[in-house]
């Protein structure tokens, strides 16, 4: 049963109407991800408590990535419409929050605030999509929301420092305010002509907290280790086990209960398993490389090298993005899409590997060629993970979607990280600036070159569940649903 569906087949202009207030709110949820890095400088000077300074990126992350399957699942429950403005309303009241904040405590706990406002809105958003759009066009839209990712990673950090520099960092938080309201006010007006379907269930509310413990635990850890040096320490084992346990116990409980946060039958559908963990891939990959290449690039005193590399990676994604959906859609099918995707980036990182300095230059078509790799991947494998589930279960498989993207882009940065650290022993993880511009420039290269080649390998991985995953047929109409409530 779907939270909301339209009692009549919507018209091509009703069905652009909707999606662009809807398309607003990934946009937001997804600039704020990039819009603050700029601006950290400026809060450490004004804002006491700078040894907090870390988490205000953080605790964004983190309480995004926790919050999607929850707000997934009370989306199947109670209808989508209300979670949206629930969601957005609580995105826009913490923004407000960060732009007052007086101590680094405040803004961080405001983060964590914003950032779950933010998961509930992807979550329901993309579960949207796969209510209103049939499967064999929903590769189509969803480039579309991939590129609004892709934007906001562009437009995000010129936007903050502009702001910062000109007005004041608490300018990056109030942008969010005018913003966000339009997207409440665009997004509850398109869809209220939607039947909201709902059906009665008890909450798992120890499943909930299980979950919570685990994947935070699970969060946390990965999270200090990608600052670390030395992995092997009491306070981290004793992280591992706390995270290990509450998954463990989570597992346990959405075994036995009537409506788990997480259905464990999911996991026994090959395309949604296999979507899942292509989707952890991409974004490993994704968020990993975004972080790799300035700082080889300003390691080596090209800061303008950075930065045109990563355009190169958010240029390529939605141009993949956009022929991954078109070609779904005209196919009917997704697997040729993902193989390719999975095909071109391992290529594309060992050419990198190997390309010598005389050739710089082609660096940026290389990693543009990255950027379509993964954006060959994000809208397809969503498509085959929406297309494969129950029709009950819609909010909650895709919010999983969510869930597995920020767990991957999170242990990108960590592993990729760590490795770099052991090639170069020399660099001292807490102050990478200074250290990494006192390596050897030969040495920085075959340390970088090895680094690749290893995440070449990394890439073989969902390149085998590609080569595994089920070719299904998508349909080009939606499934009936039943009378709403």
């Amino acid at each position: 049963m779907t939270a909301a569906s339209p009692s009549a087949p919507l018209s091509p202009t009703q069905l652009r109407q909707i999606l662009f207030g809807l398309m607003l709110g990934i946009f937001l949820s997804a600039l704020d991800q990039t819009i603050v890095a700029v601006a950290l400088p400026e809060i450490a000077l004004q804002l006491p408590g700078s040894e907090l300074l870390a988490w205000v990126v953080s605790a964004y992350m983190l309480a995004m990535t926790i919050a999607t399957p929850f707000f997934g699942k009370l989306g199947d429950l109670f209808g989508r419409r209300r979670l949206l403005l629930i969601s957005t309303s609580l995105f826009v009241f913490a923004s407000v929050l960060c732009a007052l904040a007086q101590d680094m405590g405040q803004l961080v706990g405001a983060r964590a605030l914003q950032g779950i406002g933010a998961g509930g809105m992807i979550a329901t958003i993309q579960a949207l999509i796969g209510d209103l759009i049939a499967p064999a066009e929903r590769g189509r839209y969803q480039a579309w929301f991939s590129g609004m990712f892709a934007l906001a990673s562009l437009i995000g950090p010129p936007l903050g420092g502009l702001l910062s520099q000109q007005l004041s960092w608490r300018w990056v938080f109030w942008i969010n305010l005018p913003v966000g309201l339009l997207a409440i006010w665009l997004s509850q007006r398109r869809l209220a002509g939607l039947a909201e379907k709902r059906r009665k269930a008890r909450l798992d509310y120890l499943g909930g907290v299980l979950l919570l413990i685990g994947l935070g635990s699970l969060l946390l850890l990965i999270t200090r280790l990608g600052q670390e040096r030395q992995w092997l320490s009491l306070e981290n084992a004793i992280g591992l086990g706390v995270a290990l346990l509450g998954l463990l116990l989570f597992v346990l409980q959405e075994r036995r209960a009537s409506e788990p946060v997480i259905p464990m039958e999911l996991f026994r559908i090959g395309p949604v398993r296999a979507g899942w963990g292509l989707l952890f891939f991409a974004n490993f990959q994704a968020v990993a490389l975004a972080v790799l290449f300035p700082l080889h690039a300003h390691a080596q005193g090209g800061a303008g090298t950075g930065a045109s590399q990563l355009m190169a990676i958010a240029i390529g994604a939605p141009l993949g993005a956009f022929i991954g959906g078109r070609l779904s859609s005209q196919l009917g099918r997704y697997k040729p899409l993902i193989l390719s995707g999975n095909l071109l980036l391992p290529v594309a990182l060992v050419a990198l590997a190997f390309l010598p300095p005389s050739l710089e230059m082609l660096s940026l078509p290389l990693l543009a060629c990255c950027g379509v790799a993964l954006g060959l991947q994000f809208p397809t494998s969503m498509v085959a993970v929406q297309s494969a589930a129950p029709l009950s279960h819609l909010g909650v498989v895709t919010a999983a979607c969510g869930m597995f993207r920020g767990l991957g882009g999170a242990l990108g940065v960590t592993l990729l990280s760590s490795l770099l650290w052991h090639l170069l022993p020399s660099v001292d993880p807490e102050h990478i600036s200074a250290s990494l511009g006192q390596v050897d420039s030969e040495q920085l290269r075959m340390a970088f070159r090895d680094l690749l080649l290893l995440d070449a390998a990394i890439a073989a991985i969902p390149l085998l569940i590609a080569l595994f995953m089920a070719d299904n047929r998508l349909r080009h109409h939606l499934p009936a649903s039943p009378t709403a409530e």
